[in-house]
């Protein structure tokens, strides 16, 4: 049997739905009913032959190949959006506030905004950070980059990964220690990080271990702190895989041993309903997804 190809109206509206797991707010992104968007769906995996969701009562949930799809197929619109943006322009220009932890803004982020200003000069990033603040503030910014372990109502998420706990430390404690073993490694220095005083113990229970059962030489008061303690070669810093990928990229840190403990909650891009049609938001969704998508060195449970 001929297989038909969707067509791009309906790739766009199975696009958005996977990202945000909810035919409604698919709807509103693109500014049409919920069932268009539903008569959309239904229609592709007739012509396909496939379940792409699997609906839960009020909720849906990606098919494995619907994931898969999904995946291929937002970094082909992502394409055609690029080549679209860059040759006609579009309307809905201006300033796009966005609030990102310190750590990950300085340390991921802000080495990447140079990209998205060349595929969006229209659209003018701005930066809100804070050292401490872990929810979005939806006064203060149209969207946000946060990690949370709940979801708040009146706000849409959508998430971007989960990631793992790992430790971390500068390449010259591994030249000067030899190969390392979990064993060894535990008779290191560690590194304890005030904001999340659950890492370390969380990441010792994983190896039968408690906090008062390692040397912890220093207490910093955030990620960002730790991280340059840990780089000066001050000792091991167990932190969540997104603060230490830049670092990592750049071996500036290294992973000692393989040892992963998946984090509570997961990375969320985060924005108040009423902006779902925001094509500047949009576009910065979209562009941030195939940011992470394309590092290879973020660790993170698939």
């Amino acid at each position: 049997m001929r297989r038909h190809i969707p067509s791009l109206q309906a790739l766009k509206a199975f696009e958005a739905t996977a990202r945000l797991l909810s035919f409604q707010q698919a709807a509103k992104e693109l500014n049409v009913t919920h069932s268009a968007i539903s008569h959309q769906i239904k229609k592709m995996e007739q012509e396909l032959g496939k379940s792409l969701f699997e609906r839960l009562g009020r909720s849906i949930a990606l098919t494995s190949v619907g994931a898969q799809y999904a995946s291929e197929i937002r970094q082909a619109l992502y394409d055609i959006e690029n080549s679209t943006y860059r040759i006609f322009g579009d309307p809905d220009k201006g300033d796009l506030s966005v609030q990102v932890y310190m750590g990950i803004a300085s340390r991921w982020l802000v080495p990447r905004l140079g990209y998205f200003r060349d595929q969006f000069p229209d659209i003018h990033i701005e930066l809100y950070s804070s050292y401490y603040d872990w929810e979005f503030e939806i006064n203060a910014a149209d969207i946000g980059i946060i990690y949370s372990e709940k979801t708040e109502p009146g706000l849409i998420y959508q998430q971007l990964f989960k990631g793992v706990l790992i430790p971390v430390c500068s390449p010259s404690l591994i030249e000067e220690n030899g190969p390392i073993t979990v064993d060894k490694l535990l008779e290191m220095p560690f590194l304890s990080i005030a904001e999340s005083p659950l890492n370390l113990p969380s990441w010792l229970r994983s190896v039968g271990l408690t906090e008062g059962q390692v040397t912890v030489v220093s207490e910093h008061d955030n990620h960002q702190l730790a991280l340059e303690a840990a780089i000066a070669g001050k000792g091991v810093a167990i932190v969540q895989s997104f603060f230490a990928s830049g670092d990592i990229a750049n071996n500036k840190l290294v992973v000692p041993v393989n040892l992963q403990v998946p984090e509570i909650g997961a990375w969320y891009l985060v924005q108040p309903s009423r902006s779902l049609s925001d094509s500047k938001i949009n576009y910065f969704a979209r562009w941030l997804h195939h940011q992470i998508v394309e590092d290879k060195t973020l660790l993170r449970i698939n």
